[in-house]
């Protein structure tokens, strides 16, 4: 009777450590199902990388709530069009923003912005634009109550 005894401690000890075995091997795949859902969603908020070509608009914020807006990036080459119309490249859908608001566009290797008429005007660096102004990188828009940062 004395083997039988030992024998069923054994199995006991032995079931006990199998299943502490079966736990930790679950508990180690699942945090590296996390691990790697985490790692492509931080790849995925990685800004694109640019063409040599390319400039980006970059949404800093908004003063009223356009929260969809905040942090997105716009990236073009040539042309960019922005106002609250959805035939624009940026869509900004406020009031303060006409449906045609304002244009960047590329001269030579250098950026041009020109405010199309609007009637709540375009500011660039926070000084009222008139008419077209060349920018550089670091340069800050404001259209209605949206400031973005052009980055080249």
């Amino acid at each position: 009777m004395p083997d039988t005894a030992m024998l069923l401690k054994v199995l006991r000890v032995l079931l006990e450590y199998g299943m502490l075995f079966w736990l930790l091997m679950f508990v180690g795949k699942i945090s590296r199902w996390i691990f790697l859902d985490m790692k492509e969603k931080l790849q995925e908020q990685k800004p694109p990388e640019l063409q040599s070509d390319e400039a980006v608009l970059e949404v800093l914020g908004s003063d009223k709530g356009e929260e969809g807006l905040v942090k997105r990036r716009f990236a073009f080459s040539e042309q960019i069009t922005v106002g609250r119309g959805e035939d624009n490249d940026v869509v900004i859908p406020e009031s303060f923003v006409s449906h045609h608001h304002a244009v960047l566009f590329r001269r030579g290797s250098q950026y041009v912005i020109e405010d199309l008429g609007s009637r709540n005007h375009t500011y660039v660096n926070d000084q009222l634009l008139t008419g077209k102004a060349y920018i550089k990188p670091g340069d800050t828009i404001r259209i209605g109550l949206v400031t973005m940062r052009f980055e080249r």
